[in-house]
């Protein structure tokens, strides 16, 4: 069964988030009365050897979010194709992101008035679920701006990094915010390598230091040549701590479902 197909026939109860990883920093997010799309790379651009798979887990005709979020304007995260696709795939979804994100989608066919350019701290709604932006890197980071996104619903709080810098838990300016938000799940840019990102270390860091529950290692399993495996982040995580790794399979689902008392359920139950 493909993973559209699942993604729409999943029911999700208020207090309980859906979570689906489609490889790099792509992920649908559902929630009891709306569907948010982050940084969805489907397009597949250049030879088919450059992925580790060459066909992309989604179509454009197979799915109708609600939103999508794209954290910035670099192609795997603003994926012009796929976009101006979806915008004509479906009429009804509404597409965010900071100023050069937006731009990119007004070249590529996506409608002006369904686009909308955010700003950091700025907080706004995809039908019940209240959605904030917090930077991901400083301004002398990068020359384009990044951000991260805090998806709450019934209570449950989800947040992707988008690709947030290294050296992050050295930032106040970035931290705080995090910190006060508190979120149930992370959604983390990370690379062992890759000297733009956090490595595994630093990701569990960042993961403790915002009281994240659940961490999840994201930005590998799609090109041949930039993935990783997440058993190195996992390791990370003492088996004491108060938060928990969580490595979700490719086009894979988690749940997270928080009690009457705002407490994370087993998986199962």
């Amino acid at each position: 069964m493909r993973v559209a197909k699942r993604i729409r026939d999943q029911s999700v109860q208020s207090g309980s988030v859906a979570i689906w990883w489609l490889g790099q920093n792509s992920y649908v997010v559902k929630c009891s009365d709306c569907c948010v799309m982050i940084d969805p790379f489907f397009s597949r651009p250049g030879p088919p050897e450059k992925y580790l798979l060459e066909e992309a887990p989604l179509r454009a005709d197979e799915l109708e979010p609600d939103a999508v979020l794209c954290t910035h304007d670099h192609s795997d995260h603003t994926d012009p194709a796929f976009l101006s696709a979806l915008a004509a795939a479906s009429p009804s979804t509404r597409f965010f992101g900071p100023p050069e994100s937006v731009s990119r989608m007004a070249a590529s066919e996506v409608p002006r008035d369904r686009a909308t350019t955010l700003q950091n701290e700025q907080m706004f709604g995809v039908g019940g679920a209240a959605i904030r932006v917090v930077l991901s890197k400083t301004a002398e980071a990068s020359d384009v701006a990044h951000f991260g996104y805090i998806i709450e619903s019934g209570g449950a709080k989800v947040y992707n990094t988008g690709d947030i810098m290294r050296g992050v838990t050295d930032e106040p300016s970035l931290m705080q915010p995090l910190q006060e938000a508190a979120p149930h799940v992370a959604l983390i840019t990370t690379s062992p390598t890759e000297e733009e990102f956090p490595d595994f270390a630093e990701a569990a860091q960042l993961a403790s230091a915002i009281g994240a529950r659940i961490a999840v290692p994201a930005h590998y399993h799609c090109f041949a040549k930039r993935t990783f495996d997440p058993a190195g982040f996992v390791d990370q995580f003492p088996a004491t701590g108060t938060t928990t790794p969580m490595v979700i399979p490719y086009c894979g689902c988690y749940v997270l479902s928080l009690s009457s008392r705002g407490k994370i359920l087993p998986a199962d139950a």
